[in-house]
């Protein structure tokens, strides 16, 4: 029998991107068979859960629930999880996302192949450029797409911006970690990935599956939402310690702080030559290096082809995240910031 696809839908007050994340879902080659939003805290003022009952979806409001988005996703799937088989899949994906019309079919061919796959993540793309920051972030991802491709789906966050999980992963998960989602995590999708490989479950994030987001618009709420995934991913290795499946992602943090120091040689490098930066022999150098954006980026369009070009704007915008995941991975280790709200801002 084909199995079931619940999708879940957290929300709080997102009135404004609630509707055509529900006509995406309604919108799939594979109709789900059960759409179910979670408003959640929402302010009095919001209309998100009407706006979902009138397009009619099922709707699930809670007020007091603690933990964020976990502990919503939490209260819904402890109603949800006990009427499904556990070769059922649920999807749960951010009120903001729009999944593209072959998600839910390409994601459950996955798992009808592969009996011990627990999750399939989403590639999530940047539909809207409104501003430079937008068509930074639209770039960062195109290049994370590619990556990802590279390796064969076989990498990274099950990210939650959408994702579909077989409900037997789900249940292990919360049969060891008594929840399926940590409220106490700072992006508890990452959480969640390292809790399926460590009960050895299969995730994958094949480049079928696509998803679009809404980026967040301003230098602001950039940093408070690297800061914040940076917390989480370091908080994550933290509970978990050094065990064969965060050996590899202890080991990216040397990785990084060469990385930092490559960053640092560069900006050093280009000062003291700075009286030869139209020299001969630097143009062959710069030429590689924006030829390299161009073919990296160039799907995003042609202004992401002329930020490619003019490359020092991204070499401003690595930096920005760079401090960002300092920034977070000092609070982690600290616990300054302790009494930080989750929050992120997107415009």
């Amino acid at each position: 029998m084909k199995p079931r696809i619940v999708v879940l839908i957290p929300a709080h007050n997102e009135q404004d991107y609630i509707a055509e994340t529900i006509r995406g879902v309604q919108a799939q080659s594979r109709p789900a068979d059960r759409i179910i939003v979670v408003p959640n805290n929402c302010s009095e003022d919001d209309a998100t859960a009407a706006v979902a009952a009138g397009l009619g979806v099922e709707v699930i409001e809670l007020h007091g629930i603690t933990g964020r988005k976990a502990g919503a996703l939490n209260a819904a799937l402890d109603i949800v999880l006990p009427q499904l088989d556990a070769d059922d899949l649920v999807v749960c994906m951010d009120a903001d996302t729009t999944i593209h019309p072959d998600l839910l079919k390409n994601a459950e061919a996955h798992f009808v192949a592969d009996p011990h796959l627990g999750a399939v993540s989403s590639n999530h793309l940047i539909e809207f450029k409104r501003t430079a920051i937008e068509l930074l972030q639209a770039m960062e991802y195109e290049r994370d797409r590619r990556m990802i491709g590279r390796r064969k789906g076989h990498y990274g966050c099950m990210t939650g911006m959408a994702a579909m999980y077989r409900v037997a992963a789900m249940r292990d998960v919360k049969a060891h970690y008594g929840a399926v989602y940590d409220p106490d995590n700072w992006t508890e999708d990452w959480k969640l990935t390292i809790a399926l490989k460590t009960l050895k479950w299969g995730m994958v994030r094949p480049q079928d599956c696509l998803a679009t987001t809404v980026p967040v618009s301003t230098v602001k709420s950039l940093f408070t939402q690297r800061e914040r995934w940076a917390r989480g991913y370091i908080q994550t290795l933290s509970q978990f310690g050094l065990t064969r499946w965060t050996a590899f992602p202890w080991l990216r943090q040397l990785g990084f702080a060469w990385s930092l120091l490559m960053r640092v040689g560069v900006v050093y490098l280009m000062w003291i030559s700075r009286h030869h930066i139209v020299a001969i022999w630097i143009l062959p150098i710069m030429a590689v290096m924006i030829a390299d954006n161009i073919n990296t980026a160039w799907r995003v369009g042609w202004k992401g082809i002329i930020a490619a070009i003019i490359f020092p704007i991204e070499m401003a915008y690595g930096a920005l995240l760079t401090v960002a995941i300092l920034s977070g991975y000092y609070k982690q280790f600290t616990g300054a910031g302790a009494n930080d709200q989750w929050h992120m801002v997107r415009r």
